[in-house]
């Protein structure tokens, strides 16, 4: 995992998810993380088939995907928006996602994460993932907007 400092320049290797990150860079208030309302659905329809927005409801472990792009929908094989954790594809997965939001949500900054694991159909991926912390009170992170990326792992070429 790489935290990202907001207040400093950071190399975000994969430029579909850089350019996601400068737009949620833009909507914070200062130093204050952005909220849900300050996002809009009609200037991200660039990113919207690899994106994810989940709303947290107390700990981590508490969550509901309020957004499933098609991209992912179609990677999982499965809808999974109106899902929380219950619609996980694997145990691996399960325990890979909890350490990562956990991550963003005590530290209340954007992640970077690049990794592999295996899906439930037991094909190794490759991911590369930006998360961004969402707060409707400026405070606490209550939503994370995610942009992922996959590719089997056998694939030479970048993400």
């Amino acid at each position: 995992m790489t935290e990202i400092d907001t207040e400093q320049p950071f190399d975000i290797p994969e430029p579909r998810l850089r350019s996601l990150y400068d737009y949620w860079h833009s909507k914070m208030h200062g130093s204050a993380l952005p909220a849900r309302t300050d996002i809009d659905p009609l200037e991200m329809k660039e990113w919207l088939g690899n994106l994810m927005l989940i709303e947290f409801h107390g700990d981590v472990s508490s969550y509901q995907i309020r957004l499933d792009g098609t991209n992912l929908e179609h990677y999982y094989g499965t809808r999974r928006t109106g899902f929380g954790v219950e619609k996980l594809t694997s145990e691996e997965e399960r325990h890979l996602l909890m350490e990562q939001y956990s991550a963003v949500l005590d530290a209340k900054r954007p992640a970077y994460y690049e990794a592999e694991f295996t899906n439930s159909d037991g094909v190794y991926s490759r991911q590369a993932k930006l998360i961004l912390p969402l707060s409707a009170d400026k405070e606490k992170v209550d939503m994370v907007l995610v942009r992922i990326y996959f590719r089997p792992t056998d694939q030479a070429e970048a993400f």
